[in-house]
């Protein structure tokens, strides 16, 4: 009990039929998403999104009653690969940054140069661009935020009943023999 796929938690806000019966245990302060592809991000969004703003979408009404309720203050979004890999493009990225009462929130630490990106493509170039903006922002107080981790995995999920914790481990980035990089 308290993990869920992506697959099912985004089938549940858009009302999809087959997931009418399913419910999220709302009531923790963090969440954590294993994973940095688009579908992370939007599960991120959706979870840290004002309720009255998802009330203008065509979000399930079961899902905006859920997440008016919802104790979710913190996103915790894990991506095992660096922030040149990860699989998130731009402008969702972008959105992020928008969202009223949420800060998104990135270590400096976890980011490589600008000056290291030469023969990166554009869109990898600006996902970059993004992320070290975000670093540079300070966190403020009493905001919901998305905190974007890289390098790290998930390697244990933890509690007897109902999950306590996700033991996450550092990965190094290595390149293989078809000269892609890989966690």
């Amino acid at each position: 009990v308290g993990s869920a796929s992506a697959r099912e938690f985004v089938a549940w806000y858009n009302g999809h039929p087959d997931a009418s019966g399913l419910q999220f245990d709302l009531s923790h302060e963090r969440v954590v998403v294993a994973g940095n592809g688009n579908v992370a991000l939007d599960v991120a969004r959706i979870l840290t999104c004002d309720p009255q703003t998802l009330a203008r979408t065509d979000i399930a009404d079961h899902a905006l009653s859920a997440l008016g309720a919802s104790k979710v203050r913190e996103v915790v979004i894990l991506g095992r690969r660096g922030p040149l890999q990860a699989a998130f493009n731009s402008p969702e990225l972008e959105e992020l940054g928008t969202l009223d009462g949420v800060d998104v929130v990135v270590e400096r630490t976890d980011l490589a140069d600008l000056t290291q990106t030469r023969g990166t493509d554009l869109a990898t170039v600006r996902k970059l661009e993004l992320l070290h903006e975000y670093a540079s922002r300070t966190p403020r107080a009493g905001t919901r935020k998305i905190i974007l981790r890289f390098l790290q995995s998930p390697v244990a999920v933890l509690g007897s009943s109902r999950v306590s914790a996700v033991r996450v481990a550092r990965n190094q980035l290595i390149q293989d023999a078809s000269e892609r990089w890989v966690a």
